[in-house]
C-alpha cells in the first residue's frame, strides 16, 4: 500500500541551507497523520531532502561526522490545484496532474527522486529558518549525486513501512505517533523538545509549515 494524496477540494545548531537554488534528492517521506494547527486538524506529510552541494559537520556520541545538508517541508496532503503540495509536485514532475491522477497519487513514488529546490529564508525572532519555496525538475544534463542517507518511508498503514518509524528523528517520531494516535511500543518514551521541533518545522507559510531540518 502506498501513501495516497488526493484532490480534497538534526538539530537546531545547524546553519540553515543557504538562500538560492540547489540540487537535492528526496530521502524521507513520512505519513504524519492528522496534525493540529490554528487552521484545525489536517492530514500532513513530511518530505525530507539531501542537499549534496552543501556539506555540514556535526558531533554524535563523541565522534565527528560530515555529510550533505538536509532540509524538509511539512505539507497538507492534498492535490488541489491551489495546494502547495500539488504545486510542488506538478513543477517537480514537469507535467500537470490528470483528473485520474488527482484521485490518488502515491507520495512514496517521489522517494529517492532528484530535483532542484528553491530555498528562501524567514526570520522568526532571532532565528533564521530555511524554507523550500519551490521544487522543480533537474535541468536536462544536470546530475544529482547518489543518496548518502538511507531512504526512509513511513506510514502505519503498511507493516513493512511502519517499522521505519524508529529510523525517523525523535521529534518526527513524536509527531507521527501523535498524528496517528500510536503509543510508543517500548519502555523508552520518545521525547520531543519543543525548541528542537520548532527548529525543524521552521515558520508557517500560508497553511503549510515549511521546514528546515
Amino acid at each position: 500500500m502506498g501513501f495516497i494524496a488526493r484532490d480534497s477540494g538534526g538539530g537546531s545548531d545547524f546553519e540553515p541551507v543557504p538562500f538560492g537554488t540547489h540540487i537535492a534528492r528526496c530521502v524521507t517521506v513520512a505519513d504524519m497523520g492528522i496534525q493540529q494547527s490554528v487552521y484545525g486538524g489536517k492530514e500532513k506529510a513530511y518530505l525530507g531532502f539531501e542537499v549534496p552541494g552543501i556539506r555540514v559537520e556535526w558531533e554524535k556520541d563523541g565522534q565527528q561526522h560530515s555529510g550533505p545538508a538536509f532540509i524538509g517541508s511539512r505539507y497538507t496532503v492534498s492535490l488541489h490545484e491551489k495546494s502547495i503540495l500539488g504545486q510542488h509536485l506538478t513543477s517537480w514532475r514537469g507535467v500537470p496532474f490528470t483528473d485520474e491522477e488527482r484521485q490518488g497519487f502515491d507520495l512514496f513514488s517521489v522517494l529517492g527522486a532528484p530535483c532542484m529546490i528553491s530555498v528562501v529564508h524567514a526570520q522568526k525572532g532571532e532565528k533564521v529558518y530555511a524554507n523550500i519555496q519551490s521544487i522543480m525538475r533537474l535541468p536536462q544534463g544536470t546530475q544529482c549525486p547518489p543518496a548518502e542517507s538511507e531512504l526512509i518511508a513511513y506510514t502505519p498503514m503498511d507493516n513493512d513501512k511502519a517499522i521505519n518509524i524508529d529510523k525517523l528523528p525523535p521529534w518526527l517520531q513524536k509527531l507521527c505517533r501523535e498524528g496517528h494516535k500510536i503509543a510508543e511500543g517500548s519502555a523508552r518514551e520518545v521525547q520531543a523538545d519543543p525548541k528542537v521541533v520548532e527548529a525543524y518545522l521552521g515558520s508557517p507559510v500560508a497553511d503549510e509549515e515549511m521546514t528546515h531540518a
